[in-house]
Parts: structure tokens; C-alpha cells; sequence
């Protein structure tokens, strides 16, 4: 099986589109949802002369977690230094030294020649060699470049530390017979190349991206970029896994990405982007929305399909058990969203309580900070914690962390009654993201910090449990 890396250079193509420029809030909103859909780099621009670009960069350092951050860097040595000033602090941190390698870009764009770029690109990439492990080059407009011309380049970024080389078709009209071509010849040009990862970045103006990345991968290529940027003329994100999604066990070809936010997450992506993304994440949104209902008649299939539009993966088994619960409700009853959200809280990967609650005390009111205090019992052990929070419920949630020792991403938290009146049961529903998998649980209580809190912890012993038994 081929592992490829996926990444996604959406943020950089908008520090260079003024007209698609994403704000600084939009921006870093990307960056995590490209994380949470476990994209392995993240690629984002850097004017040296601009302070709002160091403070992103540090902001986005800080902030993504597992990602790597790629920044990238000018063929000078003080650009390279406020680059790396900026993504230093990251836990993965990338500089990728670009240069153009084709005559047109060279000449008429950057004024420079052959003679002049090669010393260049020697001298940069072992200055940022000299600050990190993780340099890439990038030879831009490479399907145009003189062969020899590039072949020493290439040489010349490898021997000097660079890890990651990448190969551009700018002009995105290339067969994938040609591509694959290329990609041969170059390897045969520059055997180097067998020692650091081959990247690839193509753009899509006849619309054979995908099918050119995958000859290319074929050839040789580990690391794909893609764009999940409204408009972008680079090979799509979206696009590109949904292919890999489809075909990729058939071809031999794995990722890290997680396929089931796939959809939900590219419509997140398109309406940061683009008024175009807005309409198409709009309708998406609309499908999962909770009032969005399944037709009573569909089959194990559709349910399945459905399922994973809510962000969901289950077992077969699970799936048929969910399947004969949503038979029996269908009979009396339009079946939504929730009703699914319920049931896989309910069903699916269902085990015997780690965590159990014993005691909690809830401190709130207009005038004074929201705390709780929470007992969980482990195994016959009581464990206490108190907390501030945004909330009773969130401090709740917080003082069981601090037993629990773990921070689970809250992706949902739903609260509805069961019954009518002054005692009306409270219906909680929390969904929490670990490791990429969403996990569902649920909680009925006549106290709704109680039913909030039983929820919470049903979702964690579920990651519990499957953590145990992998």
C-alpha cells in the first residue's frame, strides 16, 4: 500500500489572490478545520515585510497541534529569518524555499538567470537546513523548465538539505501519460530523488488533475497538494480524496484523512472561501441540518450513507442494529437527524462504564462565575475535581477533564425535553472528537447538568473502550 501525504495550500494561494483574500479569523478557522479533517500540511504564505503575516504565523503555531505548518520562504536570508522567528514555536514546523526553474518565470517575473538562481537556491536551503530538519524547494513551473537546468537545481536543493521536493505543472495542461513521463524522466535525471519525498502540484485546466496526480503517485510522487480554496485553478481537495476515497484501496493508495468529516468539512471550507462555497455549504448544511429527515422506506445502504453524512462511522453490526431501531420508529413516526444522532448514541459502540458519576454540585447565578464540582468513581476509586467555566455545563464538563486528565474537542451539545411541565425530563445529546472519529453519547435526567454530564461521560467511555481494544 502507497501512503501519500495530503497538502493543502488554500491559505498561501489566498495571501497571493487580493480579490479572495481570507481575514485573519477566516483564516485560522481554515487552518483548523483542515486539521480536523487531518490533512497533513497546511501551507500558508509569508510577506517578510508584513507584520500581520508574523502574527498569523505565530498565532497558527500555536494552534495546530498535529498538522505540519509550512511557511514559505523568499530566496533571502532575512525573509528566511522572520519566517522561521514566526513558525518556531510550532510542533511541526516546515520552510519551503520556492524558485522558479522555467525561462519565462525566471526572466520575465523575476528578472533572474540560470546562473544567478542556482548559487541562490543552494545558499537558502542550507541556511533554513541550518534551522530545521523539514525544508522543502519547490521548483515552480517545472514541466517548462530546461531539463538540465533542472535536474541541477533539484541536485542542488537536495545536497543542500532539502527533504521535500516539489514539481509544479503551472500551467495545468498536461495528460497524466505526460505527467507520469516526466516524472520518470526526472528521477532518471536526478537519482537523488530516491532519498527525500517527491511532491507534486498540479494545476487542473483541462480537468485531468486527478487522474495526473494518481499517474504521478504511480511514478513516484508521496506528497499531493491540493487547494480547498473557492476557484482555485490548483487540483481540488474535495475532488482529489473523494477519488482516493472511491479508488484508492483499489489503486494501493492510503491517507491520513479522515473521510467521513469529508463532505461536512470541504462545505465549511468552500463558504470560508467563496460566496460559491457559502450556497454549496448552505445545502449541505441543510441535509444534516436536525430537521433533516430519511424517508421511511430506505434501505440499509441509504441509512449507512446517511450516517456518515452526520459524521459518524460504525461497525456492520452496529449499523445493523441502528437499522432495526429506525424500522421501528419509521412506523410512527418521521425519523430526523436527532433521531439518528440518539440512536448511534445509543447503539454504537456501546460497553461497560470506565467512568461512572457519583456526586455533582452546581454553583451558578447572573452575579458570580459558573462552578462545579464533580466525583467520578473509576473502577471502585472516587476521583474529585472543582471547576470554573462559561457555564454550569461547561464547567462541568471541565472539572471531569480534570479527572479524566484528557481534553475531548466538543463538536455538539444538544439539550431538549423529553416531557412536558415543571419536571420535565432533560435529553442530552454531546458528540466529542478524539483522534479524528466522532462519539456520540447520551443522557436522560430530570436535572439537565445531570443529563449533561451522564452524556459526556457515555461518550467517553466509548473512546475508552476502543482505545483498550485496538
Amino acid at each position: 500500500m502507497i501512503k501519500i501525504a495530503i497538502a493543502d495550500i488554500s491559505l498561501r494561494e489566498s495571501d497571493q489572490n487580493n480579490a479572495a483574500r481570507l481575514s485573519f479569523k477566516e483564516k485560522l478557522e481554515t487552518a483548523k478545520l483542515l486539521e480536523k479533517l487531518r490533512v497533513d500540511v497546511i501551507e500558508t504564505g509569508f510577506d517578510a515585510d508584513s507584520p500581520a503575516d508574523a502574527v498569523f504565523i505565530r498565532t497558527l503555531a500555536t494552534t495546530i497541534e498535529t498538522s505540519t505548518i509550512s511557511v514559505s520562504v523568499a530566496l533571502d536570508k532575512a525573509a528566511a529569518d522572520k519566517a522561521w522567528d514566526a513558525l518556531s514555536k510550532a510542533k511541526n514546523p516546515r520552510l519551503n524555499v520556492a524558485a522558479p526553474t522555467s525561462t519565462v518565470q525566471m526572466e520575465y517575473r523575476r528578472q533572474m538567470k540560470p546562473d544567478t538562481l542556482l548559487p541562490l537556491v543552494a545558499e537558502i536551503t542550507a541556511y533554513c537546513a541550518a534551522k530545521t530538519s523539514e525544508v522543502e524547494f519547490t521548483a515552480v513551473d517545472s514541466t517548462r523548465s530546461n531539463k538540465d537546468f533542472l535536474a541541477s537545481v533539484l541536485k542542488a536543493a537536495i545536497n543542500a538539505g532539502a527533504k521535500y521536493i516539489t514539481l509544479c505543472d503551472s500551467v495545468g495542461e498536461m495528460l497524466p501519460e505526460e505527467l507520469a513521463a516526466f516524472i520518470d524522466s526526472v528521477y532518471q535525471a536526478v537519482p537523488e530523488l530516491n532519498a527525500v519525498t517527491l511532491s507534486i502540484h498540479l494545476h487542473d485546466n483541462i480537468g485531468l488533475a486527478s487522474a495526473a496526480a494518481l499517474a504521478c503517485v504511480n511514478s513516484g510522487a508521496r506528497q499531493v497538494k491540493v487547494s480547498s480554496g473557492d476557484k482555485s485553478a490548483t487540483l481540488s481537495l474535495e475532488q482529489f480524496l473523494n477519488v482516493i476515497k472511491i479508488r484508492g484501496e483499489t489503486l494501493g493508495i492510503s491517507y491520513n484523512i479522515n473521510d467521513t468529516a469529508l463532505q461536512r468539512t470541504s462545505a465549511q471550507l468552500l463558504a470560508l472561501s467563496g460566496a460559491g462555497g457559502a450556497i454549496r455549504a448552505a445545502d449541505a448544511s441543510e441535509k444534516r441540518s436536525d430537521d433533516a429527515a430519511i424517508p421511511e422506506d430506505a434501505d440499509i445502504n441509504a441509512l449507512r450513507s446517511f450516517i456518515s453524512d452526520l459524521g459518524y462511522d460504525v461497525s456492520e453490526d452496529d449499523l445493523g442494529h441502528i437499522f432495526a431501531q429506525f424500522k421501528e420508529i419509521a412506523r410512527n413516526k418521521k425519523v430526523v437527524s436527532r433521531d439518528i444522532d440518539a440512536l448511534v448514541a445509543e447503539t454504537a459502540g456501546q460497553a461497560a462504564p470506565t467512568y461512572q458519576l457519583r456526586n455533582y454540585v452546581i454553583n451558578s447565578g447572573s452575579a458570580i462565575t459558573a462552578t462545579a464540582f464533580v466525583e467520578l468513581s473509576k473502577e471502585g476509586v472516587s476521583k474529585e475535581s472543582l471547576s470554573a467555566g462559561d457555564g454550569p455545563i461547561d464547567a462541568a464538563f471541565k472539572a471531569a477533564e480534570q479527572i479524566l486528565g484528557t481534553h475531548f474537542e466538543l463538536e455538539d451539545f444538544q439539550l431538549q425535553a423529553v416531557t412536558g411541565g415543571r419536571e420535565a425530563t432533560g435529553d442530552a445529546l454531546v458528540k466529542l472528537r478524539h483522534s479524528g472519529k466522532l462519539y456520540s453519547g447520551r443522557g436522560v435526567s430530570t436535572d439537565v447538568i445531570g443529563a449533561s454530564i451522564r452524556a459526556f461521560l457515555s461518550a467517553v467511555n466509548k473512546i475508552v473502550y476502543e482505545e483498550r481494544n485496538q
